[in-house]
């Protein structure tokens, strides 16, 4: 056996490389169109060069025809094993497929079930099974055309879950975790009360009785913590109004943002959506 050398291996392949677009077309015909052609090219193209380092120059063969053989076996060896349904769903993909070629042709209109099954042979039950397999086995290119003008397969996916949409679960999360901050940064007081009689349900005149204060007073501070967090969710959404210039508690309302400028961030926000966090120093707590 004769041995090339290394340079005339690699003129081999260099001459011969338009032989793996042709092998690629003629082997892709029978492959779904998920396949990708691509893949498929760089398989033939290490077939070839695998043909180029065992080819024996003086075997009489060809080199062409010889590595058209090699290039079509390592691009059927590459699509076998990154197939995940087995050779008989492929093969009976095939058949149906023909079958149902070969009936419209005769018939000149598409063609039903019952007659692609009565073409193959078999049960119109056992024509769905095979079909249900094939149809499992395929993919579907997000960007591949829809009937429609203009749209894609993508175009039809809607996503309704909030929390499988990144912008949409990134927004709802910064709400969430502002809502915490914004009570966690009230005055300890103010903090329990939006705390019991919002996100616990407990009455106000139970809070009011447990705090050893009247349900006027109780009243009073949520509408203060209320006004407090109203101007803070002002400065940061759009179509939130401020509250009142002449709202009581105007000064400890002006500290309140301040602290917020100072110590809530969007970082802040976000890792706090989570979790739970301590508001007040008797342990009551929130979550989102």
């Amino acid at each position: 056996m004769s041995q090339l050398t290394q340079q005339e291996q690699n003129a081999l392949v260099t001459e011969t490389l338009d032989l793996v677009g042709h092998i690629v077309t003629e082997v892709s015909a029978r492959y779904p169109r998920h396949v990708d052609r691509g893949e498929l090219w760089n398989a033939g193209s290490l077939g070839l060069v695998e043909a180029s380092r065992r080819f024996d120059p003086d075997s009489g063969i060809p080199f062409a025809r010889y590595a058209a053989i090699r290039i079509r076996g390592a691009i059927i060896d590459s699509t076998r094993t990154r197939d995940w349904a087995s050779r008989s769903v492929r093969r009976n993909q095939r058949e149906i497929n023909e079958a149902q070629a070969g009936v419209e042709e005769k018939l000149g209109r598409s063609a039903s079930n019952t007659e692609i099954a009565a073409f193959l042979e078999i049960s119109e039950e056992e024509l769905i099974k095979r079909q249900a397999k094939a149809n499992a086995s395929t993919l579907l290119h997000l960007d591949q055309p829809t009937e429609e003008q203009d749209t894609t397969l993508a175009d039809t996916v809607v996503e309704s879950s909030h929390e499988l949409q990144p912008d949409a679960s990134l927004e709802q999360r910064e709400l969430r975790g502002t809502l915490i901050d914004s009570v966690k940064h009230l005055p300890p007081v103010q903090a329990e009360v939006v705390s019991r009689y919002y996100l616990e349900g407990e009455l106000l005149q139970d809070i009011a009785a447990d705090m050893g204060l009247t349900e006027a007073r109780v009243s009073q501070i949520r509408s203060e913590a209320l006004m407090s967090m109203r101007s803070f969710f002002s400065t940061q959404y759009d179509g939130v109004a401020d509250a009142p210039d002449d709202a009581p508690g105007k000064r400890a309302r002006a500290a309140y943002l301040a602290r917020m400028s100072e110590q809530s961030t969007w970082r802040t926000r976000l890792d706090a959506e989570p979790e739970y966090h301590e508001i007040t120093e008797n342990g009551a707590s929130i979550s989102a």
